[in-house]
């Protein structure tokens, strides 16, 4: 995979290279939506410098651990290193996340010591949105078009910046308890419990004292749900996602569930996981199917003979054209435009 190109915004940045290390920075940080290829490129023209290339997800990292220069340090964690930088590098996709765009701005601009500079790029010709706010911040924003896309570069002249937070807490029921769920940009998902979640909390039975696991957790909710359910049992709730495991921490710390436990991982290496009785999934419809491929063969693995998985999906079909040994499909039920699949482990 090391000979993939970059994304179309981390190529419109490498192509501007001159311009961003023009104030010779000694200490860079890259917050790539891909591996982080001009982490290197940084890495070869900024001498003795140091260069942090950061990651949210742990999938991502690995990739461009795979990759980095010995002279980059690859960190995956839920926010930006606590570090004074003197050059920010931000590529954004222009189908990506707003409010985590806005998020790493805002942290980068924190960061960045005066005189320090953020370079941002979004593979968008006609691009409004990142320039705007990138104006927000304050200095005059100088702008570099190109064919595909546009290149930003903004100085920082004062300490004067209030940080905005992105983050959300929000209520949920869950049979006579109102639990509180917390979410961040980038978390699936954010601010509210996605509705294919709500299927799975209200139609799925946990019997108490239940090994629990949730693959794919997000904020947390059906996880939580589910320890509440297995009392004297436990729930573990994985993700990619840092930040996801670290808003399921905070919020089973703050609703008193202590038989929950929150895990970051993204190949389905378990080593510490006892048997499980359920396995709850509701993997995203990107990926090509590849994800939800992965999470049920997971499932087979960590189940105990006799335990059941269930998935919610629309895409009842493609689970239908799979051999998913010793995995069998028993059930099928539909509710709210969802389909509930119950397989149960030979």
């Amino acid at each position: 995979m090391s000979d993939l190109p970059p994304l179309p915004s981390e190529k419109l940045l490498l192509d501007q290279l001159d311009e961003l290390i023009r104030t010779s920075p000694t200490a860079a940080l890259v917050m790539s939506p891909g591996r982080g290829q001009i982490a290197n490129a940084l890495a070869d023209r900024i001498a003795d410098g140091n260069v942090v290339s950061w990651f949210v997800d742990s999938h991502r990292a690995e990739l461009a651990n795979e990759i980095a220069d010995d002279a980059v340090q690859v960190v995956c964690q839920p926010d930006l290193p606590d570090e004074v930088i003197d050059l920010a590098v931000l590529p954004v996709l222009k189908n990506g996340e707003a409010e985590m765009n806005r998020d790493l701005i805002h942290q980068a601009w924190k960061r960045l010591k005066v005189g320090g500079e953020l370079w941002a790029a979004v593979n968008a010709a006609q691009d409004a949105w990142l320039l705007s706010q990138l104006q927000a911040l304050g200095p005059k924003v100088r702008c570099h078009d190109q064919p595909g896309g546009r290149v930003y570069g903004v100085r920082k002249t004062s300490d004067r910046f209030k940080q905005k937070t992105f983050d959300a807490e929000f209520t949920h029921r869950v049979d006579e308890r109102v639990i509180s769920v917390h979410s961040r940009p980038s978390v699936f998902s954010h601010r509210s419990v996605d509705r294919a979640a709500a299927v799975m909390i209200r139609n799925v039975a946990v019997p108490k004292g239940s090994v629990v696991l949730e693959l794919g957790c997000g904020n947390g909710a059906v996880a939580m749900a589910a320890a509440l359910r297995s009392e004297t049992g436990h729930a573990y709730a994985v993700d990619c996602n840092t930040r996801a495991v670290q808003c399921v921490q905070r919020a089973a710390e703050q609703n008193g569930i202590n038989n929950l436990t929150a895990i970051v991982n993204h190949d389905g290496r378990l080593p510490d996981l006892p048997p499980c009785d359920l396995v709850l999934l509701n993997p995203p419809y990107y990926g090509d199917f590849q994800i939800a491929e992965h999470f049920l063969v997971a499932a087979g693995i960590y189940l105990r003979p006799g335990g059941e998985a269930y998935v919610v999906t629309k895409q009842t079909q493609r689970y239908l054209e799979y051999d998913w040994s010793p995995l069998n499909l028993i059930d099928r039920t539909s509710a709210q435009s969802y389909d509930l699949l119950k397989f149960k482990k030979a």
